[in-house]
């Protein structure tokens, strides 16, 4: 019985010819599923009824949007991406430190640098367009798209006019609509009039659509408010109507449809002021254009600080801005200052993070530092690594309870793997999907494996976030409503997979944002890349 079961679930499951994948920014999971409760959503509710649905889903570090697309478009995390298996793309802001000058990439505030997030990926990965291969795809308002036949924005200009459409009218609910609309009647097109995007009568294989509203009422008004709500609620009349069109064209029946987010949420006390903390501190700011030497970036800081240091060890005409040492950040700068004890006196600073001089791409030690907010003590911990890719393994070491960083000491299950050995991600998801900072000794290891990632990151509790953003001396806006921190709030984002009736249906307890790739990969037969640190939840 148990064989013939099995059986039926894969023969049924081959029968899939077609996958959506919608990304709907900046939703918590309980937010999403609290609508669905309500029956305000009751075009992903029908999705969820029918088709397997988690809670639970961990996204990666940190959760801001482009690190996070990542994993969810090619099923793997950051890392050394000229040297193992993974992609490139550490934070949306980052310093590139292999050119001389540095170049600073920055997919959000310089509107075309998103052009070049396909190459910065790297091609050591894939993305599931590419592991699709044969067959029509396409890509709505993903710029991580390689592989993809056909792309919207179509062109630069048609990209200015959706940005303005977007970030400059978000307080015009109407418009906002409409460019939701946009992208739906768009996709619902491609199936219609195939010959038009693709030159056969195939509709396309694969599709990612991103709808980027939420993410800019999430921000201006924030995930409680009822404009926020209501554009979800707008969302999901758009997936109805999509359904429905799928359902006329005869394509619903062999149609995976897939429902997730990049990351959550949470919203702070206020917004932060630095002030003259970095011309107190004899910090200059590097800016490549206006020819500002500097000695440090901030690449970017809401909850969560993105700090490159000049190191001067080794330096030489073609690497000007080395990685620094630890000797170099404890007597840094003109005023010589101990970075670790000065970037602590940010007000709310309470994690902080830094690489080992000593760190190769298969075996090193990532520092970790939390400071008590009460007293100002200061603990310490290390994460401990080992191999590379899927063949990650790393060990959280807390020597004494004060130094238990993440406090998983405090749950049973998550203290378990506190044994002094190495363990898998999985491993780690096991045992801290219910935690806050979740998966969090291996996904910080594999973001400071990556030479584009920063020097020192320090984090908030979530009382105040500073709303910095790349090479800016001024906040860029108050918002109080924020994403970035490992807490639950941020790191937890919905995940529904339903549409053809030939998948399955069951609640999935936990999984990461990787196992959204090789999940969907399985509903088509095919096989993820080998880069791909995932499963199948089917």
């Amino acid at each position: 019985m148990i064989l013939r079961s099995s059986y039926y679930w894969c023969f049924k499951i081959n029968r899939v010819n077609r996958i959506v994948l919608c990304i709907i920014d900046d939703v918590r999971a309980d937010s999403l599923f609290d609508l669905i409760n309500q029956n305000r959503l009751p075009n992903i509710k029908y999705l969820k009824q029918n088709g397997i649905f988690s809670k639970n889903c961990i996204t990666d570090f940190p959760s801001i949007t482009y690190p996070t697309h990542m994993g969810i478009v090619t099923g793997t995390y950051t890392g050394n991406y000229k040297r193992e298996l993974c992609h490139g793309v550490p934070l949306g802001d980052w310093m590139g430190r292999d050119t001389a000058p540095p170049h600073i990439r920055s997919y959000a505030s310089r509107t075309f640098q998103i052009y070049k997030i396909n190459d910065d990926l790297g091609e050591n990965c894939k993305t599931i367009f590419e592991m699709v291969d044969e067959g029509n795809k396409t890509s709505i308002a993903q710029f991580i798209n390689r592989g993809a036949d056909y792309i919207f924005p179509e062109n630069k200009r048609k990209l200015i006019y959706y940005y303005l459409l977007t970030k400059y009218y978000r307080n015009q609910m109407k418009k906002i609509h409409k460019a939701n609309s946009v992208m739906v009647q768009k996709l619902i097109d491609n199936f219609k009039n195939t010959k038009k995007y693709f030159g056969s009568n195939e509709a396309p294989i694969c599709t990612i659509l991103w709808f980027m509203t939420s993410d800019l009422l999430m921000h201006t008004f924030g995930y409680d408010h009822e404009i926020y709500k209501l554009n979800l609620i707008n969302i999901d009349k758009l997936l109805g109507v999509l359904i429905k069109k799928l359902k006329e064209l005869g394509y619903l029946e062999d149609t995976a449809i897939a429902i997730t987010s990049d990351h959550g949420n949470y919203k702070a006390k206020k917004v932060g002021d630095l002030g003259n903390f970095f011309e107190r501190n004899k910090l200059t700011h590097y800016h490549p254009k206006k020819y500002v030497k500097g000695n440090f970036n901030l690449s970017e800081f809401a909850g969560v600080g993105f700090f490159n240091f000049k190191g001067i060890k080794n330096a030489s005409k073609k690497h000007q801005w080395n990685h620094p040492t630890i000797e170099e950040l404890s007597n840094f700068g003109p005023k010589r200052i101990n970075l670790f004890e000065t970037l602590f006196k940010i007000e709310d600073s309470q994690l902080m993070y830094y690489r080992d001089d000593n760190n190769t791409t298969t075996k090193g030690i990532i520092h970790l530092k939390r400071k008590n907010l009460k007293t100002g003590k200061v603990g310490n911990g290390r994460i401990e690594y080992e191999g590379s890719g899927i063949n990650l393994k790393t060990k959280y070491i807390v020597d004494n309870e004060e130094d238990d960083i993440f406090e998983f000491t405090k749950d049973n299950t998550g203290n378990k793997l506190l044994n002094n050995k190495f363990h898998t991600i999985e491993e780690w998801t096991n045992a801290t999907n219910h935690l806050n900072y979740p998966i969090y000794p291996d996904l910080v290891v594999r973001h400071f494996k990556n030479p584009r990632s920063s020097d020192i990151i320090i984090s908030t509790s979530g009382e105040v976030v500073y709303n910095y953003q790349q090479g800016k001396k001024e906040k860029k806006n108050e918002f109080v409503y924020t994403h970035d921190l490992g807490l639950r709030d941020s790191m937890i984002v919905p995940l529904i997979v339903g549409g053809s009736k030939e998948i399955p249906h069951k609640e999935i307890n936990y999984c990461k944002i990787t196992d959204i790739v090789p999940t969907l990969l399985n509903t088509l037969g095919k096989k993820p890349h080998k880069s791909v640190i995932g499963k199948s939840l089917i």
